[in-house]
C-alpha cells in the first residue's frame, strides 16, 4: 500500500466528510483506544490477507476513499477495485491509532501507517477513518490517506533514474535514450518548444548530439516520489567540443511494470 488534508477535531464536534459528531443531551465525544485499536487491526488483517473482497466487507455501501496514488473511490465495489491494484506480493502494512473519538454508533479514528516488503519500510503516512456500526458491526464510511512527505523523498530510486539518463546521454546513443520515455513522452525545452512522442524525441537528441559526443553532468536539486510518479529536478551542465553550457531541468518519470519512462521534461538555460 503506498497510500492531505485538514481535520477540524473540536471539544464538541469532529467534522469529517460531511458528517457531524455532536454530543447528545450536551455531552462531548469521548475517547475509545480500545474500539480505536480493534477496527484498525481489523483493517490491518484484511489487508496483509491479500484478499480485496476481505477488506472491502469492512466499507459500508456508499463508503469515500481517499489515496493520493489515485482518485477518491465511490463505493464498496469501486474501493475494492482500488484496494485489489494497490496490494503487492510481500508487502505488509501495519496501522497505529493516536487518537479516536467516539460518539454513539460513529468513531473517528486517526494515525500512523508503515508498508514493508521483505523487512524493509518502503512507505509511511498519517491516515483518517470514520467507522459506523452497522447492525452491530463496525463499517468505514470515509477515510483519507496520506503519504508522509519524507516519504516521497527517496534519494537513492532519484538518483538511479538519473544515472540511467545520464549514462545514455553521455553513451551518444540515442536510441538507448529514447528507450527511457514513454511513448507519450513530450520534452520541451526553452525557446525552442516542445517535441512530442518516443521516435520523435530520439530524432531530437540526434540532432542535438551533432555528430559530436558531448556530455553531461546533472546536479539533482530536489526529488519527490510518490507511488508510481517521480518528479526530479535540479541544474545541468553540458560540455561539447570545449563549450559548456548550463541551465536547469525538470523530468516527471512514471513506473511502467518494473521499468520507470520519462513522461515529461523540460530543459531551459
Amino acid at each position: 500500500m503506498r497510500i492531505s488534508s485538514r481535520f477540524l477535531i473540536g471539544a464538541t464536534a469532529v467534522i469529517f466528510a460531511g458528517v457531524v459528531l455532536v454530543g447528545c443531551g450536551g455531552a462531548a465525544p469521548g475517547e475509545n483506544k480500545a474500539t480505536a485499536d480493534e477496527v484498525t487491526a481489523m483493517w490491518t488483517n484484511a489487508f496483509n490477507s491479500g484478499n480485496a473482497a476481505t477488506l472491502a466487507a469492512l466499507y459500508a455501501e456508499n463508503a469515500h476513499s481517499t489515496a493520493p496514488s489515485g482518485g477518491p473511490s465511490r463505493g464498496r465495489k469501486d474501493i475494492e477495485v482500488y484496494w485489489r491494484a494497490d496490494m503487492k506480493p510481500g508487502e505488509t502494512t501495519a496501522l497505529k491509532a493516536t487518537d479516536s473519538i467516539a460518539q454513539g454508533n460513529l468513531l473517528h479514528v486517526s494515525g500512523t501507517y508503515e508498508v514493508a516488503a521483505k523487512g524493509a519500510k518502503v512507505a509511511y503516512g498519517q491516515f483518517e477513518q470514520l467507522w459506523a456500526r452497522d447492525n452491530g458491526a463496525w463499517k468505514v464510511t470515509s477515510e483519507i490517506w496520506s503519504l508522509d512527505p519524507m516519504a516521497q523523498r527517496d534519494p537513492d530510486a532519484a538518483n538511479r533514474l538519473e544515472s540511467a539518463w545520464t549514462t545514455a546521454y553521455n553513451a551518444g546513443d540515442a536510441a538507448k535514450l529514447a528507450a527511457l520515455y514513454d511513448k507519450d513522452a513530450v520534452l520541451s525545452t526553452r525557446p525552442s518548444g516542445s517535441v512530442e512522442g518516443k521516435d520523435a524525441i530520439e530524432f531530437f537528441w540526434k540532432n542535438d548530439f551533432g555528430g559530436g559526443k558531448p556530455t553531461t553532468k546533472l546536479e539533482m536539486t530536489d526529488a519527490y516520489m510518490a507511488g508510481d510518479l517521480a518528479h526530479l529536478e535540479g541544474e545541468y551542465e553540458v560540455t561539447d567540443k570545449g563549450k559548456i553550457s548550463k541551465g536547469h531541468y525538470v523530468q516527471l518519470w512514471m513506473q511502467d511494470g518494473d521499468d520507470w519512462r520519462i513522461h515529461r521534461e523540460m530543459w531551459w538555460q
